[in-house]
C-alpha cells in the first residue's frame, strides 16, 4: 500500500524531472532511480528524497537549485497526493503526503480484515521449509525451540506473500547414532534389573529421559528383553526408543503450536534404494574413489579443501549420500526452492549441502541454508545453564514452557517463548533471560505488545455500553485525524504488507516483532495522548474508533504470524 504511494510519487517525481529538461531548466541526459527514505520527524515530512543531490553533478548546477526547479514543477500539477513539498539543507526534498491516502489506506485494512497483508508477490512458487529435524536420540532442546518459532514463522510469512510453502520434519532414524541410542537404552534397561556394572557405550546417551524409559519397560514388561540376544535386544530396543521418544518431540511441538505438513523418515529415503542410486550417479560423474577401504566424494572439486568420505570401510554410509538422497526427493516433488533451518553445530555442513546439489544437477541457488544460533538460558538466579544432550545435561523445551506455565500460565508460557525465540535476527545468539520472560507487566516486551491489543478491544467493550454503540467504520469522518500521531499511526499500518513482502523474503521474522513494538508504542502514545471516547466530540471519537479497529487488525495478524495470541483481556 504505502510502496504503491511511493511509486506513484517516483513518478510524479520523474515527471517533474522531464518537463524541466523540456523547459531547459535543466540539462541531463537521463533520470537516475528516485529513492526515497524515511525522514527524521514527522515535521520533516512522511518521506524524503535526495534525487537534487544525487542530479548536481550531472546538472553542473548545486543541488539545493535542482531541487527548487524539482518543487516549484510539481507544485505547477496540483498533484493531489502530496499535500506539501519542502527543500531542506543541502537540497533534500521532504514531502508530506495527503490525508486522501490515508482514508484509503484505512478503509483498504478495514474491508480486508483477516486478509489484510496478503499478497500475490510470490506468484505461487513452491517453498519447501525443513526445520527442527531433531535427531530422535532425545527430548527437544531449547535450541529446537528457537528453531521451530523461527521456522513455523517463516513458513506463515512465505505463504501470506504469495508463495506455496510447507513445512517438513526430516527425521534422522538410521545410522550409528540411533544404534548407540539403543544400546545406550540397553544398559539402563539392564541396570533396572539389577546388572549394576552395565556402562552406557561410548559416545552413547546418558540423559534421565533413557532412565526413566528403562524404568517404564521394566514395569511394563519385567525382564523380558533379557530372552533376546544382544543384537536383537539393541535393535528392538532402538525401535522402541525412536518411536517412544519422537512422540515426545511431536507432543512437544504440539503443545508449542507447531504443526508440520510432512514428516520424512531416513529409514524410508534408505528403503527406496535412493542413496545407492546416488552413489551409482556420482561413480558415473568421476565423483568418488576408494582410500583406506572407504568411499571419498571430491568435495574439492567443489572448491572445499579436503574430500569427504561417503561411505565408511565398515560399509555403512555418513550422512552424506542420505542427504543428497533426500534433497534430491525434495527436488523431485516439484519445489522451486528448498530452505534448511540448520542448527549452530552445522555451519561447516552447509557448503557440503550446496556442492551435493550442485552435483545432483540442480541450481545451488534454489537450496537456501539459515543457521539458527544457540540458545543460552539464564536462570532466575543470573547464571547460564550449559547443555548436551549426549552428557544428559539439556534443557527441553517441556522444561522451560513449564516454568514458564508456572509463573504466566499455559497459555501465556507459549507466547512468551515464541516472543524470545523470534526478537533477535536468526544469526544471533541469544541469552534467554527467564526473569524478564516470567514477568507479566510492562516491562515484559511480549506483554506490552499484546497489552496494545488487549487495550484496543477494551475500547471498543466501553463503546458498546456508551452512547458510541452506533459506531459504523464506513460512516465516520476519516479527515477528522488530523494530529500527527494519529496520521502516523496510519503510516505505520500502511506500511504492513510491504513489511511482510520483505521479512519473507529475507527470512527474518524478527522483522515483524519490531514493526509490531513500535506500532504499539505509537498506539500507547496516542491513547495517553487523546481521549477515543469524548461525548464532547462525538464525530471525532467515531473516526478515532475507526483508527483503532484497523489498528486492531494490524495486530492481530501480525501476531498471528508470529504464533503468537492476540488476547482480548489482560
Amino acid at each position: 500500500m504505502l510502496d504503491q504511494i511511493k511509486q506513484d510519487i517516483r513518478r510524479t517525481l520523474e515527471t517533474a524531472v522531464q518537463n524541466a529538461i523540456s523547459e531547459e531548466l535543466l540539462q541531463l541526459d537521463q533520470i537516475p532511480e528516485i529513492f526515497f527514505s524515511p525522514t527524521k520527524t514527522p515535521e520533516h515530512g512522511d518521506i524524503a528524497t535526495p534525487i537534487a543531490l544525487t542530479l548536481a553533478k550531472s546538472a553542473q548546477m548545486p543541488p539545493r537549485k535542482i531541487a527548487d526547479i524539482i518543487r516549484d514543477q510539481v507544485n505547477a500539477f496540483n498533484q493531489p497526493l502530496i499535500k506539501q513539498i519542502d527543500v531542506a539543507g543541502p537540497g533534500f526534498i521532504n514531502i508530506f503526503i495527503s490525508n486522501d491516502w490515508m482514508i484509503e489506506a484505512m478503509n483498504q485494512i478495514y474491508t480486508q480484515g483477516d486478509d489484510f497483508g496478503k499478497t500475490d508477490h510470490g506468484q505461487g512458487k513452491r517453498i519447501l521449509v525443513e526445520f527442527v529435524s531433531a535427531n530422535p536420540t532425545g527430548p527437544l532442546n531449547i535450541v529446537s525451540g528457537r528453531a521451530a518459532a523461527v521456522g513455523d514463522a517463516i513458513v506463515n510469512l512465505l505463504n501470506v506473500a504469495g508463495y506455496q510453502a510447507v513445512r517438513e520434519f526430516y527425521v534422522n532414524d538410521a545410522g550409528g547414532q540411533v544404534w548407540r541410542l539403543g544400546a545406550s537404552l540397553d544398559a539402563r534397561y539392564r541396570q533396572q534389573l539389577g546388572q549394576a556394572d552395565t556402562e552406557i557405550p561410548e559416545g552413547g546417551y546418558h540423559g534421565q529421559y533413557l532412565i526413566d524409559l528403562a524404568q517404564e519397560l521394566q514395569q511394563e514388561v519385567g525382564g523380558k528383553y533379557l530372552e533376546l540376544d544382544p543384537s536383537e535386544r539393541i535393535e528392538a530396543f532402538r525401535d522402541l526408543a525412536i518411536e517412544r521418544l519422537l512422540a515426545g518431540q511431536k507432543q512437544s511441538l504440539e503443545r508449542f503450536g507447531v504443526h508440520f505438513d510432512v514428516w520424512t523418515s531416513e529409514i524410508t529415503i534408505r528403503q527406496t534404494g535412493a542413496p545407492e542410486k546416488i552413489i551409482q550417479l556420482f561413480q558415473e560423474q568421476g565423483l568418488l574413489y576408494q582410500s583406506d577401504g572407504a568411499t571419498w566424494f571430491k568435495m574439492t572439486t567443489f572448491g572445499d579443501d579436503k574430500d569427504t568420505v561417503m561411505i565408511k570401510s565398515d560399509g555403512e554410509y555418513t550422512y552424506f549420500a542420505p542427504d543428497a538422497a533426500y534433497h534430491q526427493d525434495k527436488f523431485n516433488r516439484g519445489f522451486d526452492t528448498l530452505i534448511d533451518i540448520l542448527g549452530p553445530d552445522h555451519q561447516g555442513h552447509v557448503f557440503h549441502l550446496e556442492s551435493l546439489v550442485e552435483a545432483l544437477g540442480y541450481d545451488e541457488q534454489r537450496l537456501e541454508c539459515l543457521i539458527i544460533q544457540q540458545v543460552n538460558l539464564i536462570d532466575q538466579d543470573g547464571n547460564r545453564i550449559d547443555m548436551s544432550k549426549r552428557k544428559g545435561q539439556l534443557v527441553t523445551l517441556n522444561d522451560l514452557l513449564d516454568q514458564l506455565a508456572e509463573a504466566v500460565d499455559e497459555h501465556f508460557a507459549v507466547d512468551v517463548a515464541r516472543y524470545f525465540f523470534l526478537n533477535r535476527t536468526n544469526s544471533s545468539h541469544l541469552d534467554f533471560d527467564l526473569n524478564l520472560a516470567v514477568t507479566r507487566a510492562t516491562d515484559n516486551p511480549v506483554f506490552y505488545l499484546q497489552y496494545a491489543h488487549a487495550r484496543s478491544c477494551s475500547i471498543f467493550r466501553e463503546m458498546a455500553e456508551r452512547e458510541f454503540a452506533d459506531f459504523s467504520f464506513q460512516e465516520s469522518d476519516l479527515q477528522l485525524l488530523e494530529s500527527v500521531d494519529e496520521q502516523q499511526i496510519v503510516k505505520k499500518l500502511a506500511e504492513f504488507p510491504e513489511l511482510v513482502v520483505v521479512a519473507a523474503n529475507s527470512r527474518q521474522p524478527h522483522r515483524v516483532v519490531n514493526y509490531l513494538q513500535d506500532l504499539a508504542t505509537q498506539f500507547h502514545t496516542f491513547y495517553n495522548k487523546c481521549r477515543v471516547l469524548d461525548a464532547e466530540q462525538p464525530d471525532l471519537s467515531r473516526a478515532r474508533l475507526a483508527l483503532v479497529a484497523c489498528l486492531q487488525i494490524v495486530l492481530r495478524n501480525g501476531l498471528k504470524l508470529l504464533g503468537i495470541s492476540a488476547p482480548e483481556k489482560m
